[in-house]
């Protein structure tokens, strides 16, 4: 009996990071008593996709983030190209303070309709990396330092919020996003203020995200 559902469980096992698929109902998995599935955590939670080389991260050093507005000139834009096959789950963004000095003032993530992407100025695309130290990216989705965007991007979350204008003590800010953030094909999405742009070099931005097939 062991060996024909360890034969069952090991005929559905497939690579995650390279197939979109309905959900099995073959497997055969150990349930508690009530009714939860029985599992080990042998890694970490993103483990899998950067094993398989599906884990990318990209960041930006001492910059001003923009304020929100027509025709946006962002400096951390994701583009996912219409053709890419692809959607990208973003992962986390960590923003570090530079310089003490802040501006009461939201962050968050801004993007555009498809055809606005399209219209957009696609101006300095930056180097991804693999979160394998020192293995090359094969990263579908683009990264940009410079891009700027056609008509006014809308907001589509809120990574954090400054509420004061000086701040004495510098920090690192970071929200994980665990499946609620994805960025399908032909979007562009950047990050930016709400209300006014960021002290002149004070911040740092790291955005971390997987690509899995659409």
């Amino acid at each position: 009996m062991t060996d024909i559902v360890t034969a069952s469980v090991k005929g559905i096992v497939r690579n995650p990071a390279a197939a979109s698929m309905a959900v099995s109902t073959e497997a055969q998995l150990p349930l508690s008593e009530h009714g939860a599935v029985q599992a080990q955590d042998v890694h970490g939670k993103w483990f899998e996709a950067n094993y398989r080389g599906k884990l990318f991260s990209f960041n930006v050093t001492a910059v001003s983030i923009p304020v929100v507005a027509s025709g946006l000139v962002s400096v951390c834009t994701l583009h996912n190209p219409p053709s890419s096959g692809l959607v990208g789950e973003i992962v986390s963004v960590t923003l570090g303070q530079v310089i003490a000095a802040t501006v009461v003032d939201t962050v968050g993530w801004y993007s555009s309709s498809v055809a606005l992407t399209a219209a957009g100025t696609f101006t300095t695309i930056a180097q991804a990396r693999s979160s394998t130290v020192q293995s090359s990216p094969a990263n579908g989705i683009k990264p940009y330092s410079a891009y700027t965007h056609s008509g006014t991007p809308v907001r589509e979350d809120i990574i954090a919020s400054f509420g004061a204008t000086t701040n004495t003590t510098a920090s690192v800010i970071e929200k994980q996003y665990d499946g609620r953030l994805l960025l399908p094909a032909g979007i562009a999405m950047s990050v930016a203020m709400s209300t006014a742009a960021g002290t002149t070099s004070g911040l740092d931005i790291q955005v971390v995200w997987a690509e899995w097939p659409a």
